[in-house]
């Protein structure tokens, strides 16, 4: 269902003639994020008190529910797509697994590979950068480096 409103979604942006072979939704984080939250995380927990927020409990909860808030803002979310005329990095919502807009065509000889990751994702060389991509994204991220490998 979700890889269908992704495809869906692709083809909205780039139109009815594109055949959307493979799509997969990735993120970046800003090289800022860490400091922004904890910066973020420390004035909202010292300046509680000036809202009427005396106890600690509270005021952890409240700075971790805007770090999330921060975490989420500092995050470029994207979809990576094979289509019938190459592959293309498009823009993608912070709420929703959809495409909204067309954020670059990638070359002929870009790089596709993975670089890393954890037992939760995968970080991809795409192009020139490097995104993060969630377990349920990563097969189609590799149908696409296969693909590719074999269109070279």
């Amino acid at each position: 269902m979700r890889r269908a409103v992704l495809f869906r979604s692709v083809t909205r942006v780039l139109g009815d003639r594109v055949v959307v072979r493979e799509a997969a939704y990735v993120w970046r984080r800003h090289k800022w994020m860490v400091p922004y939250s904890a910066t973020v995380f420390a004035a909202v927990t010292l300046l509680a008190p000036i809202g009427g927020i005396e106890d600690w409990p509270t005021r952890i909860a409240i700075g971790a529910a805007v770090v999330a808030v921060a975490v989420t803002a500092t995050t470029d979310y994207s979809v990576v797509a094979q289509t019938d005329d190459g592959f293309v990095v498009l823009k993608a919502s912070k709420i929703r697994q959809v495409a909204t807009g067309l954020q670059d065509r990638l070359p002929k000889d870009f790089e596709l590979a993975p670089v890393g990751g954890t037992l939760l994702a995968t970080d991809w060389q795409v192009g020139q950068r490097v995104y993060t991509v969630p377990r349920s994204s990563d097969q189609a991220m590799n149908r696409m480096a296969a693909a590719r490998s074999t269109d070279t």
